[in-house]
């Protein structure tokens, strides 16, 4: 994971008369015409995929984002990308999936820019889901009229904090730094699904060989070397946290 750093402005369906503001408001006036309803669970959000997940915001998060997933950094071009909430819409769950899911979720903040990123299908569907757990699940925010300053996440947000403060990588395994690196790492099996570890994998020994001739300064392809090593660690790169990482360890033997 890495920072990721979304343009101030919205996209315009986001904050345009009658579309997220409107389909907003609506959602406000609902739960405080039946707020039992809606916590028991009798009643239930529709939300309207056609705004928070146009074409016009997907393709916003997917340039701040760099065509990758906000959280594994794999590239979305090659795996389908959802929008996603980081404070769950419909429900939320403190810890274990199979956890009965409190309702009704953070409904007010369905539009909210600072709530949307682009997820990779491993990461929105399979893992993170509608899990959000918090330092005490008691100061959870429960409706609008609650305040989520009270909260402290145990999810890293790459929108508001850089991620590099609470995990790194050895070699393709991430490991954390504090605690809520260990949470994060966990609940989306980072080091777990065989695909993106392989993948990374993959990706640390092409680096380490290219990483070794670009210490030749007197062989021909160090100059691209160090150039591939330079455009690799930027933001746009693939597993840029990972490649960071190994780059201040100066690339373990490849064969260690």
């Amino acid at each position: 994971m890495i920072r990721i750093r979304k343009p101030a402005t919205p996209p315009a369906i986001l904050a345009q008369e009658g579309k997220g503001p409107a389909a907003t408001e609506e959602l406000l006036r609902q739960y405080e015409a039946d707020p039992a309803g809606f916590r028991g669970g009798t009643r239930s959000f529709t939300f309207d995929k056609k705004i928070y997940g146009a074409p016009e915001v997907k393709t916003a998060l997917q340039r701040a984002q760099h065509d990758k997933c906000c959280f594994c950094e794999c590239k979305i071009s090659n795996h389908p990308g959802d929008v996603e909430h980081f404070r769950p819409k419909r429900g939320v769950k403190q810890r274990a999936r199979n956890q009965k899911m409190g309702k009704p979720g953070y409904y007010w903040l369905a539009y909210d820019w600072s709530n949307l990123y682009l997820a990779c299908e491993d990461c929105n569907r399979r893992h993170k889901g509608n899990l959000f757990p918090l330092e005490n699940a008691h100061e959870r925010a429960k409706f609008h009229g609650e305040d989520l300053s009270r909260e402290k996440p145990l999810f890293i947000d790459p929108g508001k904090e850089d991620p590099e403060t609470f995990l790194s990588f050895r070699r393709e395994y991430a490991f954390p730094l504090e605690t809520k690196g260990k949470e994060t790492i966990d609940a989306l099996g980072l080091n777990t699904r065989a695909r993106l570890v392989e993948d990374r994998r993959e990706s640390y020994e092409r680096l380490a060989l290219i990483y070794i001739l670009s210490q030749d300064s007197d062989a021909p392809e160090s100059a691209p070397a160090q150039k591939l090593l330079a455009r690799s660690q930027e933001d746009s790169g693939e597993y840029a946290a990972m490649v960071r990482a190994a780059l201040r360890c100066a690339f373990a033997d490849p064969a260690d």
